[in-house]
């Protein structure tokens, strides 16, 4: 029997090497299959903390038509930097007067928002874990009333209510455990302990990329149902402040437009314009035969 070499255990065969490679190999290449059904099964053991409102193939269908029967070009507004700031400023103050109620509801521990204008061409609103919101000049130029405006706003404070950030945070780091251990336990499965390909730094390497992974599928893991529990919660919000809702909600009817997305996939943080055009409109019959106002838990 030869002398075993540097990565080879010691009684293995060039055959039985060559097998375990293989079997490395594609233990790393299926890793990213695994690890999505891990984490797929893992997800639909959590939800959302309030009741959504169930939605439909058909409900989904008739908003896309809606949407796809409108081919006018997006109107831009025109508002100077301080008009901007101030239509924010305004919806802010109505919309902050009637959040502790749903804070309450929701054991909300920090009740406060700061909320910003800036200006950027920027497509977008955000919310910090500390309620801080930045609405983004690239967005309100999309946004031709008060109510679509408010609906923004009303969105990013949901998220700082239902405290989405921490939990994006969290299913994260679960999500990095969960790839690093599923990697091992294949590579282990696989007998991967040595050879070229097994050797340390590429085992090291597949397990960063598990943990990678990992960290990328749990930090979306709820991000589509917490989109749509901040849908809600911003319903609830509008509503308490005396807006339309019918006319906030011409802000997902922008949104929906600006994207090709019918129905949004896997891997998507927010689902698609339709979908959320049909949710809306569930949600604002919920809001009004609710007989307080508040929205229901599961």
């Amino acid at each position: 029997m030869g002398a075993a070499g540097l990565f080879s255990r010691p009684g293995q065969s060039a055959q039985t090497r060559t097998k375990r490679r293989a079997a490395g190999e594609s233990a790393v290449r299926g890793s990213r299959v695994a690890l999505f059904l891990a984490m797929w099964a893992l997800t639909g053991c959590a939800g959302a903390q309030f009741r959504l409102p169930q939605i439909s193939d058909a409900d989904i269908d008739h908003a896309a038509l809606a949407v796809e029967g409108d081919t006018s070009k997006l109107a831009s507004i025109d508002r100077s930097p301080a008009e901007s700031r101030a239509l924010v400023e305004a919806v802010t103050l109505r919309l902050e007067a009637v959040a502790p109620a749903l804070c309450a509801l929701a054991e909300t521990t920090d009740c406060r928002f700061d909320v910003r204008y800036v200006e950027d061409s920027k497509v977008n609103a955000t919310t910090a874990g500390d309620g801080t919101i930045r609405i983004y000049q690239g967005l309100l130029r999309y946004l031709a009333t008060e109510e679509e405006v408010a609906a923004v706003v009303a969105h990013e404070m949901g998220h700082h209510i239902s405290d989405h950030v921490a939990e994006t945070q969290s299913n994260a780091t679960v999500g990095a455990i969960i790839g690093a251990v599923l990697i091992g336990g294949l590579l282990g499965a696989a007998g991967c302990y040595s050879g070229a390909y097994c050797g340390s730094a590429n085992t090291q390497a597949a397990m960063e990329q598990g943990m990678a992974l990992g960290a990328d599928i749990g930090a979306i893991s709820f991000s589509k149902e917490q989109e749509r529990e901040a849908d809600l919660l911003g319903a609830y919000l509008l509503s308490r402040a005396d807006y339309d809702l019918a006319k906030a909600g011409q802000l997902f009817v922008v949104l929906a437009r600006m994207s090709d997305e019918t129905r949004a996939s896997m891997f998507d943080t927010h689902p698609a314009g339709p979908e959320r055009i049909a949710a809306w409109e569930k949600a604002i019959a919920e809001v009004q035969a609710s007989p307080d106002g508040l929205p229901a838990e599961p």
